[in-house]
């Protein structure tokens, strides 16, 4: 995590025999070589610094420099399957992001795509895509406008919705993920590392696992837009508590999960209540429990709070990436 992936690709270019067939398998011919990573970085991250991205206005922007910001999230968190969500933290780099994609949109260099991802509403990036072998989609949204905290939300997806075929395919990678929870395996090499190495998650997104479908059910609460501190507060609720859960901790993911994490936390006290909650017809089961605490434990290793959290999305700053970036590029160097 955090830039150390850039360890597979120095060894790699050791002559590390396992090293050089996880590069070769895992990423595309254009992300072999140190060099190349390096190439591609440098010319759509100059200096390696997301904050001058951002902060360069919409019209010098190319789809590249999308592409590239995805590449960074991946370098500070590698994932099989994910959703990356950059925070815009001031009013001029949200401009900026804003008037590149309303542009690249208008020109078609990014084409407007239907998503079964939050807002439901997207653009593709995946012309010229070409980075991890399977993925060849990339979609990028605007999510958090509306609340006054926008993100740029990124996803790599295995098929772009384009022609009858490739639409199909994606579709059938919709189906498997709404029946277990997960998507379709879109490679095997890809799966294969997140399953050996630590520096590699399989799965971190924002679209919810089996389990917490079920609980959300009998917390009547419906939408993709639901949050961890919407989830806490119906069942602190159902609990029979008088005296809710301060704004401002349900308003501030580092301080919610601080809130619900430890023997004194809402977790635990959730736990002691389960009589109470399946009065009210909610069965906090230990699986139940389970998902929360991973949820918690997500929200406070996060380097700066948020102000929500939906699921298991990575939210990150531009400062989060340019930390990774410098740790990849002293191994890639």
């Amino acid at each position: 995590m955090r830039g150390e992936i850039g360890s597979l690709i120095r060894a790699a270019s050791l002559g590390a025999a396992t090293a050089q067939e996880r590069v070769r398998t895992v990423f595309t011919d254009d992300f072999q070589t140190s060099r190349q990573w390096k190439m591609f970085l440098d010319r759509y991250i100059p200096a390696g610094n997301v904050l001058s991205l951002l902060n360069r206005v919409g019209s010098f922007w190319e789809v590249e420099n999308f592409q590239a910001l995805y590449i960074a999230a991946w370098i500070y968190h590698p994932v099989e399957k994910g959703s990356y969500m950059l925070k815009l933290e001031s009013a001029r780099q949200y401009a900026n992001v804003r008037e590149a994609y309303d542009r690249l949109m208008r020109s078609g260099e990014l084409q407007p795509r239907i998503s079964s991802h939050l807002g439901k509403k997207g653009a593709s990036a995946h012309q010229g895509w070409n980075f991890l072998r399977g993925y060849k989609e990339l979609l990028i949204q605007m999510e958090g406008e509306q609340g006054g905290s926008p993100y740029l939300f990124l996803k790599c997806e295995g098929h772009p919705m384009e022609g009858v075929v490739s639409t199909a395919k994606h579709v059938f990678s919709w189906g498997v993920k709404t029946v277990t929870g997960a998507g379709a395996t879109a490679s095997a090499a890809l799966h294969d590392l997140a399953t050996d190495s630590s520096n590699v998650e399989l799965r971190a997104a924002e679209n919810f696992g089996g389990a917490y479908k079920s609980l959300l059910k009998e917390l009547k609460l419906e939408g993709k837009r639901v949050t961890v501190a919407d989830v806490v507060d119906r069942l602190w609720s159902a609990c029979g508590f008088r005296q809710g859960i301060p704004a401002n901790v349900k308003g501030d993911t580092r301080l919610l999960g601080q809130f619900m994490l430890g023997p004194q936390g809402c977790i635990r006290v959730f736990e002691m209540q389960r009589d109470q909650l399946r009065r009210n017809k909610i069965n906090f089961t230990p699986e139940a429990a389970q998902e929360l605490r991973k949820l918690a434990e997500r929200m406070t290793a996060a380097s700066v709070s948020h102000p929500n959290q939906h699921y298991h999305e990575i939210r990150m700053t531009a400062a989060d990436l340019n930390t990774a970036l410098a740790v990849f590029d002293r191994y890639t160097n």
